[in-house]
């Protein structure tokens, strides 16, 4: 039975509703919550050493493209379809998609198969749909998803949490990563996108990504009018991880969520502080950083207070403990284990 938990969320913004299942905790129990992580993403390769099969297997997925739904071929962005001699798009029962690669083209890529889908948005029906599907491409010897969960190798894992109430701009983040930050500005200068710990000079390769969710979802071009949560501000945080190893040893990944903090710092000024003077200076940590923020005032008791208060308010609305004690039921849940 779905029990669901209103929100109103900080002033101005609109209450809203969320099922009390999908919480990990609320900081601010009338207004934020805390949800529990998600898949957003997964890329699994699988080897396929049998060099018949792996013939047969990219014959029958050219097929079932052509024939079309619910498989079609997948478009040639990027170099990821380009790559494979059969690559296409299976439409699940939810409606969304997994991306299926078989025969890598390239002699050193020693993987023989390769998909890409986001498990929250397939859900468990969708994985199951696409478990038939695969076994059905060879029958009798062909592939076997247990195999696949098994051998195959989850390369990438995308995994989101959002904090459904409040927008990115009116929360404070910190990490411990290293490497760079960009942040992203709307035309107005409101804060829309922010990526932590960048070894490039792009944001695909950030490890740690920040940014607007619902904006995110009304901007899309397959956006159908229906927001979620009652249309309430969220915050999506996500981690992109590359394990490398199956996934039934998922359940086991370190909580990375401890590398980063949040905090709803707009709320908590520090006392005999104004509160724009004090949104001024959570302004200038976001576009100068918190240590060229902090060292922007020069007297040191104000400093101080403006520390603490900053502290304080992380301590007080992060508690990456909490979000990560639901991972293990995010793994079985999810349907990607279908039976382990």
């Amino acid at each position: 039975m779905e029990i669901l938990l209103t929100l109103k969320g900080p002033p101005s913004n609109k209450p809203g509703q969320i099922d009390l299942k999908k919480v990990a905790y609320r900081p601010l129990k009338a207004q934020i919550a805390v949800l529990k992580p998600i898949i957003d993403k997964i890329s699994i390769t699988y080897p396929i050493d049998d060099s018949e099969l792996r013939e047969t297997l990219i014959e029958s997925l050219l097929l079932e493209a052509e024939k079309g739904h619910p498989f079609a071929p997948a478009p040639k962005f990027g170099k990821g379809s380009a790559q494979y001699k059969a690559s296409a798009l299976l439409t699940t029962p939810s409606g969304d998609r997994v991306l299926i690669q078989i025969g890598p083209k390239k002699a050193n890529v020693v993987h023989g198969l390769r998909l890409e889908f986001n498990p929250a948005a397939v859900g468990p029906e969708g994985i199951g749909f696409l478990k038939d599907e695969l076994e059905v491409l060879v029958p009798v010897y062909g592939l076997k998803y247990q195999n696949i969960v098994e051998v195959g190798k989850v390369t990438r894992l995308d995994i989101a949490v959002d904090i459904v109430g409040v927008r990115i701009d009116l929360l404070d983040i910190q990490t411990d990563e290293a490497g760079k930050q960009h942040w992203w500005f709307s035309s107005l200068g409101m804060l829309e996108t922010a990526y932590f710990g960048m070894k490039g000079t792009t944001d695909k390769n950030a490890p740690w990504a920040a940014y607007n969710k619902r904006l995110q979802q009304k901007q899309s071009k397959d956006f159908d009018g229906k927001q979620l949560f009652g249309g309430m501000s969220h915050t999506r945080i996500e981690f992109h991880d590359t394990p490398n190893q199956p996934m039934t040893k998922l359940h086991a990944r370190p909580n990375r969520f401890e590398k980063i903090s949040v905090a709803y710092a707009v709320g908590h000024p520090p006392q005999g502080v104004l509160p724009y003077h004090w949104r001024f200076f959570l302004d200038a940590c976001h576009r100068r950083g918190h240590a060229d923020a902090l060292n922007s005032i020069s007297d040191v008791p104000t400093r101080k207070k403006y520390e603490a208060a900053l502290q304080g308010a992380h301590q007080s609305f992060w508690k990456p403990t909490e979000i990560w004690k639901h991972w293990p039921d995010t793994i079985q849940l999810s349907g990607l284990l279908q039976g382990k």
